[in-house]
C-alpha cells in the first residue's frame, strides 16, 4: 500500500506496514519511522483527547497497535484516553 503525505487520515498502522509486529516494536526505523513521523503522529496529534479515546478503544482495530500507540503517548506525555 502506497501513501499520501497530503491525505488528512492516513491508513492506520497496520494497513500500511502489515509485517511490522506491534508488539515487538522499539524504536522506529526506516520507512515506518518516517511514516509515523510525517504522517501518523501529526494525524494523532491532530485529534481531540475524545476522538484518541475512542480510536484507543475501538476493538476492530488490533490491541497490539493500540497498546503501541498508548506506549508513544506516554513516552511523549500525551494522555491519550483523557476526556
Amino acid at each position: 500500500m502506497s501513501f499520501n503525505h497530503h491525505d488528512p487520515i492516513p491508513p492506520n498502522p497496520w494497513e500500511i506496514f502489515p509485517e511490522a509486529d506491534a508488539a515487538g516494536l522499539g524504536s522506529l526505523q526506516g520507512k515506518l519511522e518516517h511514516w509515523w513521523q510525517h504522517c501518523w503522529w501529526p494525524y494523532w496529534l491532530s485529534l481531540s483527547p475524545q476522538q484518541r479515546a475512542a480510536w484507543l478503544a475501538d476493538i476492530r482495530h488490533p490491541e497490539d497497535w493500540r497498546e503501541y500507540v498508548r506506549l508513544q503517548c506516554a513516552f511523549n506525555g500525551i494522555d491519550g484516553e483523557k476526556i
